[in-house]
């Protein structure tokens, strides 16, 4: 008869046992060994206690909140808090995970990320500089986890490089790096049909991103990509749309945002801008390139901008992305390689530019930082802050990342009390232009504008219940992080 695991631990102090369950991700997976041991000091905020529930359910899960002798438990790969834990509950806690025959350390999500990180930061510096990994250090690695993390950033191709010069690739990298290619040889294939079509239509084009980028890297398939992004002549959209849908491409998107979608299977896509950037996402980048014609340089219809100009696009673009959701260690990896590729630019331009576009101190971290994260550097206390956070961007960003910074946008990046009253007082008694959008006839009557003020929250209430809650919630909770 199998024992219960608190029977174990009383006896031997100790349980080790197999994890089951993806609550834990990515600290614990399916399959690790766990060491739990009895509690010999107070739990605090961040341990990973067993415990068992009045269900009589056995849970992993880490310590979130301790307040009046209970504990709130959330699994790292979970949203809801489970709260009213006592120490009654409590069983063990973790203190070791055995992952591929070795033992690792209880850690924090992004203490374990930040940890495989650097092995693969290690790689993929090797890789773009041309060097010989040592052996030894990969020897020490769990190449699991960093395929999983470069897979997160994009990265799976530049890492396999590195490994590839010292050992035989392991399939997962193998594959990637193969995938890498054949996605690179499609897009190259079908693009240069694409443009032939564009040149016999006389519709200029300007290749964008990393159609470019990845020139500047030492084998052009490290530089991974989803799509390819090209800008067009906008006065040309449905002439486009007919050589793309005769080129055997499906129209995903039109006319809706600044750029139209076409994909093909198995994996193609395309994105055909109108404009670089649309008014509802960055105004002041929309403004200043609202109009690039003075800054093209032709070569029949294929177009392009100077060196300066591209980094500045890439620059912004990348802003764009850090600024709500994030952004990861790729675009790190390309401002390092580019300007190592361009080491003459006009620096003099740049920094005028940059500053229009309010972007002069972003530029400065991401220079420096990449510098620094790709040659081995020592990091600063801000440099580690500054990287953590691509780090855990991961290439797609977080929707953690877009909704603390879509709060501080709206309460102008100030946390107190006086600011969120004044949202909350805005959210009733709306604007004049939120009239105009969302309320027409109102704005054009503004008799009926009480009438409004009443009507709104008892439809809200009914329509939207749970919404007003949270949002009220997530006005009074939000917190402006220490960026010192």
């Amino acid at each position: 008869m199998n024992k219960k695991f608190e029977d174990v631990i009383a006896e031997q102090g100790r349980l080790v046992y197999t994890n089951e369950g993806d609550s834990m991700i990515p600290v614990i997976r399916e399959g690790n060994l766990l060491v739990i041991e009895a509690v010999k000091a107070p739990l605090k905020v961040g341990d990973i206690p067993l415990y068992k529930r009045d269900s009589g359910q056995y849970v992993l899960h880490r310590i979130v909140e301790i307040k009046k002798g209970k504990y709130s438990m959330k699994g790292d790969n979970r949203t809801l808090v489970e709260k009213g834990i006592t120490d009654k509950h409590i069983i063990g806690v973790l203190t070791g995970i055995v992952r591929n025959g070795k033992t690792y350390p209880v850690e924090t999500t992004q203490e374990y990320i930040t940890r495989i990180a650097k092995d693969m930061i290690y790689l993929v510096s090797c890789a773009v500089n041309e060097e010989t990994p040592d052996k030894a250090r990969i020897a020490e690695m769990d190449l699991r986890e960093v395929y999983r993390l470069s897979a997160m950033h994009m990265m799976t191709a530049a890492v396999a490089c590195a490994l590839e010069r010292v050992m035989p690739l392991p399939h997962a990298f193998d594959q990637a790096k193969k995938k890498a290619i054949r996605k690179l040889t499609l897009f190259e294939l079908e693009r240069s049909m694409i443009v032939q079509e564009f040149e016999k239509s006389g519709i200029w084009y300007m290749p964008l991103k990393g159609i470019l980028l990845k020139d500047d890297y030492s084998e052009p398939f490290m530089r991974e990509m989803t799509d390819n992004d090209i800008l067009v002549d906008n006065t040309r959209m449905n002439d486009i749309r007919s050589i793309m849908e005769g080129l055997g491409y499906t129209c995903e998107i039109f006319e809706q945002w600044h750029h139209d979608v076409y994909s093909k299977p198995p994996t193609l896509e395309f994105e055909m801008h109108h404009s670089l950037f649309g008014n509802d996402t960055m105004p002041l980048f929309e403004v200043y390139y609202a109009d690039v014609s003075d800054k093209l340089h032709r070569n029949g219809c294929e177009c392009s901008f100077s060196d300066e100009d591209f980094y500045l696009y890439v620059l912004c673009h990348t802003y764009k992305h850090y600024i709500h959701g994030g952004t990861g260690l790729r675009s790190l990896l390309d401002v390092y390689v580019f300007l190592r590729s361009h080491p003459d630019m006009d620096r003099s331009y740049l920094d005028a530019e940059l500053a229009k576009l309010e972007i002069t101190d972003f530029e400065e971290m991401l220079r420096l930082l990449s510098q620094k994260v790709f040659t081995g550097a020592e990091l600063s206390e801000q440099d580690q802050k500054d990287l953590d956070y691509l780090i855990m961007s991961g290439y797609k960003g977080t929707y953690e990342n877009q909704e603390y910074h879509r709060w501080e946008k709206n309460l102008g990046g100030d946390d107190s009390k006086e600011s969120k009253r004044r949202f909350l007082k805005s959210r009733i008694f709306v604007s004049d232009d939120y009239l105009e959008k969302h309320y027409p006839f109102v704005a054009r009557h503004k008799a009926l504008y009480p009438l409004l003020l009443v009507w709104r929250p008892i439809k809200g209430v009914f329509t939207h219940p749970m919404g007003i809650l949270t949002e009220y919630k997530k006005v009074k909770n939000f917190k402006k992080k220490d960026e010192s």
